[in-house]
This record gives structure tokens, sequence and C-alpha cells, in this order.
């Protein structure tokens, strides 16, 4: 797995919840750019200087999203190395998942939902669980988030609104008269 430095954009979004002990302070989250096609990302890889084009990956990742599903409906764990595993579990409905006696059990009631969960790679050298991932990372911060309600038609949407924050951090300092 690569090892060099990977730039991730920092926005802030301020505690608007007066009821919380974090009202009025600025919490970090990711500046998200979007969501990546599978072409998109079968060209990203070959872009990397790839032996195969974008078309025979794109092919292969279309594979491993049939086949994946399929392994792991039947239990079977997949492990995508360096990448991490893959992994069947359950979301037990609490009221109907618990039963008395297992004759005639229904497992279809009991369970709401079938979840792939995903654990990623804890090994030395290809570690991107949290805290390893992170030391991978450097840190860029880029916007402030505000979230406002605008009513559009007569129906009531949020809108986000992302500023740089040397222009929000101006905007404030032009406000209070400093």
């Amino acid at each position: 797995m690569a090892t060099n430095t990977i730039e991730v954009g920092v926005n802030y979004r301020r505690n608007k919840n007066n009821a919380s002990s974090g009202y009025g302070k600025w919490y970090p989250e990711v500046d998200r750019k979007g969501t990546l096609s599978m072409r998109g990302f079968a060209q990203h890889i070959a872009s990397h200087g790839s032996m195969w084009s974008s078309d025979i990956v794109e092919g292969v990742l279309k594979k491993i999203t049939q086949c994946l599903p399929e392994l792991v409906a039947q239990g079977v764990g997949v492990e995508l190395e360096p990448l991490g595993t893959f992994f069947p579990t359950f979301q037990v409905d609490s009221r109907k998942g618990a039963v008395t006696s297992l004759d005639n059990v229904d497992p279809s009631e009991g369970i709401k939902a079938v979840h792939i969960r995903f654990s990623p790679n804890r090994k030395k050298e290809d570690n991107i669980s949290g805290t390893a991932f992170k030391k991978r990372c450097s840190f860029k911060v880029r916007n402030v988030v505000e979230t406002s309600n605008v009513t559009v038609d007569g129906k009531t949407k949020k809108v986000r609104t992302l500023t740089p924050v040397e222009d929000y951090l101006m905007k404030q300092s032009a406000q209070s008269g400093n």
C-alpha cells in the first residue's frame, strides 16, 4: 500500500444546540468532495501506472461487487489484502429477535437487516485502521460549514453553505470592528 502523505481537507461546524455541553464550539468534519463512480475509480486506478486499462479494472471491480455479497451472504469473510476484511453481521429486531424457543423459529422475523461490514487491515506495514491511518494524513483547514433552512415552494429544505475559513474570519473581524 502507498505510504505517501495524503492531504485531508477539514471543515469546521459550530454546535448550535444550546442544550449541548459543546454549544458554541467548533467541530471538525471531513471536507467531502462527492462520490466517485466505479468507472471513475477504475480510471483513477489505471492512471496510477497500472498495466491494465480502465475497462479491465472496471470489469474486475464489477466482478467484486457481484461475488463479495454472494460470499458474505454465505457467511464467508473476504479479505482483500492489504485493504481489510468484509464480513456479514445481522441487525436484530430488539422485540422479535430474541426467542424463548427454537421450535418453529423463523429467523426472518427477528432479523431486520444483513449488513456487510468492513474491518480495515491492522497489520503493521499496511495498517489503515483509525489512528494508524491518521499518521499517513496531513490536515488542511478549508471551510466553515453553515446550515440554514430555506423555504422553496412551501417546502423547507436545509441548505449547506461552505465559506473558506479565511473569508469567514475576515467577515467576523469586520463585523466586530477589529
